[in-house]
């Protein structure tokens, strides 16, 4: 007789492609250097800003298709009970690169570039205008992880002082809590002769289209194991796996090892359903789980063999 086994995941339901926006950052600080340095901008200069994951959240799977920066002339209902309706741009011509790059950090610790952003968007800003906005030449798949936002000023225009807004990160004291910012520019000869790190992070809104899961990276690290039960019944292996906390998409894959010891390893694909398997040999399953809430990266792994 053919053994089988089930293994049982809940699983999140996706929901149909359409636009939305997320606005981050949101808050009552600003910034004249991030994220373009307008005083600089008849020079070439460049700015990083890491956006956390858990920001991010709501964006995880989709596409980004649009993103804008708010200007100062944004601010409606100013905290500090000041008009800001003439805040707009005030630097002009030249161009500049937009560039997304998701990493391993959240924040900076030291203002050294971070390399291999891909370029996704160039514009040229407008003098007058209240965003400064990038059309993604290509949508950018956004799977979950924290999000490098490089602008990089790469043919220089006119310069005036603009003022964005954003995120601060700073205590009661106005003492630095946090540097997730870095910005370097650099002076005619193009060799760097500024290089900072700022508790601030500009406001954004991305425009994108949800997806219906991210697209899974093979698991590198183990942050949690799912708790597993497993039962013979009737002559068949039944696997439950639990995966607490999960709020989310769960993928999979199955490395299969014949009994001649020939290794295949299967793709990773959404998982919604029980499935079984019946070929003789061994078998191990690998889970990548993504929360709603935060990002959670789950790799569960279990093992059985199948014999007749």
């Amino acid at each position: 007789m053919k053994k089988f086994f089930t293994l049982i995941v809940a699983a999140a339901l996706a929901f149909a492609a359409q636009a939305e926006v997320l606005s981050v950052c949101q808050g009552e600080y600003q910034s004249g250097v991030s994220p373009v340095y307008g005083l600089w901008y008849d020079t070439p200069g460049m700015t990083q800003s890491i956006y956390p994951a858990d920001m991010l959240a709501d964006m995880a799977g989709g596409d980004i298709t649009e993103l804008s920066f708010l200007t100062l002339a944004n601010l409606d209902g100013s905290p500090w009970g000041m008009d800001f309706s003439s805040y707009y741009m005030k630097f002009s011509g030249g161009e500049l690169t937009l560039a997304l790059m998701e990493v391993a950090e959240d924040e900076f610790t030291a203002p050294v570039a971070m390399t291999g952003a891909t370029v996704v968007a160039t514009t040229v800003p407008v003098y007058g205008d209240l965003l400064l906005t990038f059309e993604l030449d290509e949508p950018f798949h956004y799977n979950g992880g924290n999000l490098l936002v490089e602008v990089n000023i790469s043919t220089p225009g006119s310069y005036g002082t603009t003022y964005f807004w954003g995120e601060g990160y700073y205590d009661e004291n106005d003492n630095v809590t946090k540097t997730p910012a870095y910005y370097e520019n650099y002076n005619y000869s193009n060799e760097i002769s500024t290089s900072d790190l700022m508790a601030f992070l500009p406001a954004i809104d991305f425009t994108y289209e949800p997806g219906g899961a991210p697209e899974p990276p093979t698991p590198t690290e183990k942050t949690q194991t799912p708790d597993g039960s497993y039962a013979v019944v009737s002559g068949q292996h039944e696997v439950v796996v639990t995966i607490t906390p999960y709020e989310g998409d769960v993928f999979y894959r199955i490395i299969f090892t014949a009994p001649d010891g020939t290794v295949t390893e299967g793709e990773w694909m959404e998982y919604t359903d029980a499935f079984s398997v019946y070929e003789d040999g061994r078998y191990r399953v690998e889970f990548y789980a993504i929360a709603e809430v935060r990002p959670l990266l789950v790799c569960a792994t279990s093992t059985w063999p199948v014999r007749r």
